[in-house]
């Protein structure tokens, strides 16, 4: 009977430890996802991506060289003429472009900020000297008082901003702010030509004369006769002595001294004038200008 109860009391007691026991682990479970739960729900949220991600944001760069002014001597960096350059730059699209531009002179005597070009749809836009360059008189309306007189050269910079597609720089003009354009087509939005002229100046003698005389040269014992013919530049205002001309001549040739000047007679056979009038003096270049992108 003792047997009995005491069985009895140890199954009731095991049976009382397991439903306590699973209650226990329930509880601490329960309260482990929910310690996992608010962990979770203090931690802060990753952020999105930014808007202005610098790996979206590209530079299209065109660098176009420009001449412009006048040199009216030897003294260079270019040989004497009036010189001008004209950039132009052509919208391939169907939308408007709008560009920046700026000069930048090797001598840093123009100092501007940047430009802003609007370019419609499929049409041309310039820039020469005259934009470049500050006009010298603004009062006189000759053509040629806007062309510059002091020579200038440098580089000018144009300028197209892409951010996510978009053409930054048509927000300056409001021209179509919300075309978006593919990466590939960036660097073919545009294209940049350099046209460079360079003419003679206003004041250059035009006309140009000639002295060309036919002479001979005795031998000191007059046995033996030479003879030669020489052309002169000269100047059309001034007076010739042609045997002086042509002793100077020999002397300055005659440096293995084969002809004894001072011991040789100079015999002057005939002499003619010869004129020619210089054409113009033209020259054109044209030039390319690829994009960098950055």
């Amino acid at each position: 009977m003792i047997r009995l109860i005491f069985t009895l009391t140890l199954f009731a007691f095991i049976l009382q430890s397991v439903v306590l026991g699973s209650n226990g682990t329930s509880t601490i479970e329960l309260a482990s996802s929910q310690s996992t739960q608010s962990t979770q729900s203090t931690q802060p949220t990753q952020p999105t991506q930014s808007s202005n991600d610098l790996s979206s944001y590209k530079t299209v760069n065109y660098y176009a060289r420009f001449n412009c002014g006048a040199i009216s001597d030897d003294s260079g960096p270019l040989r004497p003429g009036k010189y001008d350059s004209d950039i132009t730059i052509f919208n391939k699209k169907s939308y408007p472009i709008t560009v920046i531009w700026k000069a930048i002179a090797i001598d840093q005597q123009v100092k501007n900020n940047f430009n802003i070009l609007n370019i419609p749809s499929e049409n041309i836009a310039s820039i020469n000297c005259s934009k470049i360059l500050p006009i010298q008189d603004k009062n006189n309306t000759n053509s040629s008082s806007t062309f510059p007189k002091k020579f200038t050269e440098g580089i000018i910079k144009l300028e197209i901003s892409v951010d996510n597609g978009l053409l930054v720089n048509n927000f300056l003009n409001n021209q179509n702010a919300n075309i978006i354009v593919n990466e590939s087509e960036i660097g073919n939005l545009i294209n940049v030509d350099v046209l460079h002229t360079v003419n003679t100046l206003d004041d250059l003698n035009k006309e140009v004369v000639y002295l060309k005389a036919d002479f001979s040269i005795l031998s000191k014992d007059k046995n033996k006769i030479s003879n030669f013919t020489v052309v002169f530049h000269i100047d059309p205002d001034g007076i010739v002595d042609p045997l002086s001309l042509i002793k100077n001549k020999i002397s300055a040739n005659n440096t293995d001294q084969k002809i004894d000047i001072n011991g040789s007679e100079i015999i002057i056979k005939d002499t003619e004038i010869i004129t020619n009038t210089l054409t113009d003096n033209h020259a054109l270049t044209v030039q390319s200008v690829d994009p960098i992108i950055s």
